[in-house]
């Protein structure tokens, strides 16, 4: 008898495993497939989002406007993985990371910047929204998954320019989003409900007045938010490579010198004032940095918010990864190398790197930053944090920065 009840109760247990409490806070980061095997501290994180699967439609995939199509099999709208030999791999390599972490939990990432194409079509049809949502729930019980993350950029306003003869966009893309949410919400929960578990809906946002702003639909991103778990802020990129002044990527605060004027608490403001709960928002951070070239030193002598003459062209995109600046001599145990000196701004509370010599700028986060911002979202009530991505980081070195200031 004895041994039946232990029996029992080690089967309770399994069968309550998907039932047990939440965390504290939730740690988000984003996986990019396409690299190849990137070590994951299962540890670190309570959420690892796979980027990133794609769209099927007339029998093929991808965005024509910045590579060639590639085949896929599945009714329009289905969601289909991105490189099917290599992303299998990567899927059960993740999946065995349960053993290490059995709270640690994976989702499915789709859309992203280049592969945003076909979201307004699957999305402006049930037939087609319901083809998506019904490859969704296989997907997510035929690898072990837990939930679906969409990574529309951007409804309505689409970011990489559509392919001539396509379209990419429409006017009612927010509200079709809507429903899109309040259908796969309403799947994933009858899938859960007969699998004894629940399914994550999550997506990823934009962080200005544009994604949340719409005037069909003004309360679009509340019902919206409804459906969903938590939305995933992109609160990074508020200056980049696409001007030709220096700025700071993600800026926690407002700086009066700042021309743009934008920041994260402003982002934060604008999604709890249209309707969306605090705790359902995770607040995003950048594991990489831009660069200009040819910045006038400006009368701080440090090149911020100085028009420069290009952004860098090498690293690509002008992107240096976290581990980049660390490994290459940008950054020595937090002193600046390479001729570089470091700044830090108390109005947006950030660093940044100016080399007088060669008229280079560089803004990007490190620990200190990243730390700022833990304890900010902590003071508003946010859900968590996300980054963009784990490999960027530096042997885990703002991972563990994260983790450490979020009880998970």
């Amino acid at each position: 008898m004895a041994r039946f009840a232990e029996a029992l109760a080690a089967g309770l247990l399994a069968g309550c495993a998907h039932l047990a409490p939440q965390p504290r806070y939730e740690i988000v980061g984003y996986y990019a497939g396409w690299k190849g095997a990137v070590e994951v501290d299962p540890a670190l994180l309570t959420v690892v989002n796979y980027a990133f699967l794609d769209i099927c439609w007339d029998g093929v995939h991808g965005n024509p406007a910045v590579e060639r199509h590639l085949p896929c099999e599945g009714a329009n709208g289905a969601m289909v993985l991105d490189n099917p030999a290599g992303d299998g791999e990567q899927l059960a390599r993740l999946a065995a990371l349960k053993a290490t972490n059995p709270r640690l939990r994976l989702v499915g990432s789709v859309g992203g910047w280049t592969r945003s194409n076909r979201f307004s079509d699957m999305a402006a049809s049930p037939a087609t929204r319901a083809a998506f949502i019904v490859s969704a729930v296989a997907f997510v019980r035929r690898h072990h998954f837990d939930g679906v993350d969409i990574d529309w950029e951007y409804p309505g306003a689409i970011g990489v320019p559509c392919a001539a003869g396509f379209t990419c966009e429409r006017a009612e893309d927010k509200r079709n989003f809507v429903a899109l949410a309040r259908e796969l919400r309403a799947a994933l929960d009858s899938a859960g409900a007969a699998d004894g578990r629940h399914y994550l809906a999550t997506i990823a946002a934009g962080c200005d007045r544009s994604f949340v702003i719409d005037n069909l639909e003004p309360a679009w991103i509340a019902r919206l938010s409804a459906s969903l778990d938590w939305i995933n802020l992109m609160t990074y990129d508020y200056h980049g490579t696409w001007e030709t002044r220096a700025g700071m990527v993600a800026p926690l605060g407002n700086d009066a010198l700042d021309p743009a004027g934008t920041n994260i608490e402003a982002t934060v403001k604008l999604y709890i004032d249209a309707g969306v709960p605090p705790r359902s928002l995770t607040l995003g951070l950048p594991f990489y940095g831009k660069g200009w070239i040819g910045c006038e030193a400006g009368p701080r002598g440090d090149g911020l918010y100085q028009q420069c003459t290009a952004s860098v062209s090498d690293p690509r995109e002008a992107t240096y990864s976290y581990s980049m600046l660390r490994t290459q001599g940008y950054l020595i145990e937090g002193l600046a190398g390479r001729g570089f000196a470091r700044h830090w701004s108390a109005a947006a509370q950030g660093p940044y790197l100016y080399n007088p010599a060669s008229r280079t700028f560089i803004a990007y986060d490190d620990e200190d930053s990243v730390r700022g911002k833990m304890r900010y979202l902590v003071r508003q009530g946010l859900r968590g944090a996300m980054y963009w991505e784990i490999a960027l980081d530096n042997g885990s070195e703002l991972a563990r920065v994260v983790s450490g200031e979020l009880p998970h």
